[in-house]
Order: C-alpha cells, then structure tokens, then sequence
C-alpha cells in the first residue's frame, strides 16, 4: 500500500471539495509512534487544530467510503490496507489529546476541554468501526447480496473502473483528468496488481490493468467513463426476491451515514449549529431506518434458507449504526461551542471557508433554475453537495437539478461567496456577477 508521505497523507482531491481545487497537503508533522513511554517526537506543540480536525475527517471520509468498497468487492488485501488510515488517525488523536493537555492549565480549562477530547473519542470510534467492516471480510464471513446491491443503488455512486491497454488516458498522469474539478468525481483508491495506492495522488500515471475506485454522481461517472473508455456497471435492479424493502432502506442509510461523517466534522471545524443540528436529525431518521431494517430481517428470516448470510445485514447495519452515533457526538460539540476551550474556538473562528444551510424562499434568485445553469462553482467556487426536499435528502444533486423554493441548500466555499448566495436563496433581483 502506497501512502503520499510518512508522516502525514496527502489527500487528493479532498473527500468533499473546498472551496479552491488543490491537492490538500496537511502542516502536520511527522510523528513516529512506539510502544514505550515516549510515544511521539513532536516539538511543535500545540499543533494547528484546524489542520489536525481537518485530515481527521478527510481519513475518516476516506476510511468510511473505502469500507464499502471492501464489502462490494470483498477484497481482502483492501481490507488490512485499511488499518494504515487507523494508524494515522490513531497518532493525530494523540496530538488532539497532547494538545488538550498542553493548554489545560486550570480546573475551569479542563471542563472546558471535554468536548475536543470528545470529538477525538469519536473520532476514534469511527475508525474502530471501519475496521471492524474490513476484519469482517478477513473473517471471511458471508456478506449478503443485499448488501451490496445497496451500496450500489445509493444515490453517490462508488465504482471501479478498469483501464485497459488500449485506453486513452494510459501513461497519463491522473491530475490531467480533471476528475474532481470539471467532473465532479473524486478517486479514492487505485489497485495496479496486488497493490492499493490509497489516495493516488495527481501525478501519479496510469497503466493499462489498473483499477481506479471513484465515486461521484451517476451523472458525473457517465462522463468519466467516456473518458477513461471503460464502462461503469449500471445500478443493480434486483427486484421480486421480498427484499426490496431492505435493499431501499439500506442504501439510503449507507448514503446517510457517509454524508453525516462529514458534516458532523465540517460542523466543527466551520463552527456551524446549523449543520450540527442537521447531522442530528438525520442521526434520529437513520434510527428510524435501522428498526425498520430489523424488523424485515425478521421477517425475512421465515422464508430465507441461508440464515448466516442473512446475519451479515444486521451485523452490518450495527457497524453503520456506531459510525452514526460517532458523527452525533462531533456534532454534539458543535451545539455547545460556547463550552470549548479558547484555544480551540479561536482556531474554529479563523477559517476563509464556510458550510452553510441555505433556505431557497419564494423571490429566489436561484428558483427554477438548474444547478448546470447556475454555475455556481465556476463562478463562486461554492459547491452544492446536498439539497433537502421535503423530508427526502438528495446526495451529489446533477447538473439537471432543478431548484424550486423551500429546497434547502447544503453548500460549502469561501465566506464571502458563501453568503452571496445566501442572499440569492432569499432576496428578488440579486444579480449574479463574478466574485
């Protein structure tokens, strides 16, 4: 397995896009972790926080999305390549603790640096979870066809695309393709023979036999697959086997749970309630959905021969379920921000970007207008990557998305772009013009 870096990974793209297009390279420094009393050699404490949270939910991200891809191919050498990204996550919550140690200096201090060390709890949790997934491939435990078939029916995608010999981006460095930026697709891993390289990074060339893990919109991969002349396999359309109702109910939780991983962490490092309290919501509608996954387990398990493998769905469904609760308890630091230490609210303050909640009301600029037709990234750099209707949430919205009023916007880019298209979503007459 191929890592950008010792003492630190290099995420390209990020999991979800900031608001300029670059490869992210982390300031964290590298550590080198032992079994002895002095675990880490580090100097630079307190380290930067933002940048710490930040790779700690790119990881996360990238650990959440690559558990899915162990499950639909069940490959067993992605599997223990997972516990790598554990093992960065592992040292950067010892920073986080480090850090909170460093700056407590009071008994008032230490209340108040409960919730970043919750955050590293969870955090922690998630991987846990993740592992848990990838040894349960290892076990070599029967993983239900359902099972897959949902992840694949999701609304964001996660597919493997096979370069062949003759294909035209052979020899061709992966940042040429403009994958995240003009596409909308974001490569998580790239498996050439035996071996993972996970992130690949942009310059890294591509060969004939490759397999490159993306994921993006059903729209977005259409595009690619033009591109790379390789195929994107079509949603699985299973049906009349009386496990419709799990096979729906699972994909739309694996699309929850992936999406709440990174709001509830973007929650955080952006320092918006709004958000928190949208990965709350979905953490109570995910619980709806996982009783209502149970319940036709049961149900299934009157007609079903192969009981073990219909065991896989609820074993499943538990690893999910500690993945959502996790995402509940960053955002639970969130709603109570006032309550974190100085030295961690200061860093949340200083960042250029922000996440916002935008209602799109009656005098909307942005009513009945296509996301395509917008344009919102090639002229703001802010990025849609949700829209809420009604109580149905629409992951990675296409280009053909049309907005209507009372949509609720999921946007991300810089401050001040961001709030232009605040006003957009409410105000007659706003103008789009080029920041």
């Amino acid at each position: 397995m191929s890592f950008a870096g010792e003492g630190y990974i290099k995420l390209f793209p990020p999991v979800r896009p900031p608001s300029v297009w670059r490869a992210v390279e982390l300031n964290v420094r590298p550590v080198t972790m032992s079994r002895g009393p002095e675990r880490v050699e580090d100097t630079s404490y307190p380290p930067n926080v933002r940048e710490l949270l930040t790779e700690m939910k790119n990881i996360s991200d990238l650990m959440v999305d690559l558990a899915f891809v162990v499950l639909v191919l069940e490959d067993r050498e992605l599997a223990k390549q997972l516990s790598r990204l554990e093992e960065r996550m592992n040292e950067l919550m010892y920073l986080i603790r480090g850090t909170a140690a460093v700056v407590t200096k009071r008994l008032e201090e230490a209340k108040l640096i409960t919730g970043i060390l919750q955050v590293a709890s969870a955090a922690e949790s998630i991987s846990d979870a993740v592992e848990s997934i990838a040894d349960f491939i290892l076990r070599g435990m029967k993983v239900h066809p359902v099972i897959r078939e949902a992840i694949d029916e999701a609304d964001e995608r996660i597919v493997a695309l096979e370069i062949r010999e003759d294909s035209p981006v052979v020899n061709r460095k992966l940042a040429e393709l403009s994958l995240p930026p003009v596409k909308g697709v974001w490569p998580l891993a790239l498996k050439r023979g035996t071996e993972w390289i996970i992130p690949p990074e942009p310059n890294v060339e591509l060969r004939g036999g490759d397999l490159l893990i993306c994921k993006g919109s059903e729209e977005s991969l259409r595009i690619v697959e033009q591109v790379v002349g390789s195929k994107v396999k079509p949603k699985t359309r299973v049906r009349g086997d009386g496990l419709e109702k799990i096979r729906r109910t699972l994909a739309k939780m694996r699309d929850l749970v992936a999406i709440m991983v990174d709001m509830a962490y973007s929650s955080i490092i952006f320092g918006s309630r709004e958000i928190a309290q949208e990965v709350r919501e979905m953490e109570v509608d995910f619980d709806r959905l996982g009783y209502k996954i149970r319940l036709e387990v049961l149900k299934a398990s009157r007609r079903e021969r192969d009981l073990e493998s219909l065991c896989s769905i609820l074993e499943i469904l538990d690893y999910l379920g500690r993945i959502s609760n996790a995402a509940d308890d960053i955002a639970d630091v969130t709603l109570r921000l006032e309550e974190i230490h100085p030295v961690f609210r200061e860093a949340f303050e200083e960042s250029q970007e922000k996440i916002e909640r935008i209602v799109v009301r009656e005098n909307s600029s942005l009513k009945n207008k296509t996301l395509g037709k917008l344009k919102l990234w090639e002229i703001f750099g802010v990025y849609v990557f949700m829209i809420k209707r009604g109580g149905k949430l629409i992951i990675e919205p296409s280009s053909n998305f049309r907005i209507r009023a009372g949509d609720v916007l999921f946007v991300r880019g810089e401050r001040k772009n961001v709030e232009k298209i605040r006003e957009m979503g409410g105000h007659a007459g706003s103008v789009v013009q080029k920041p």
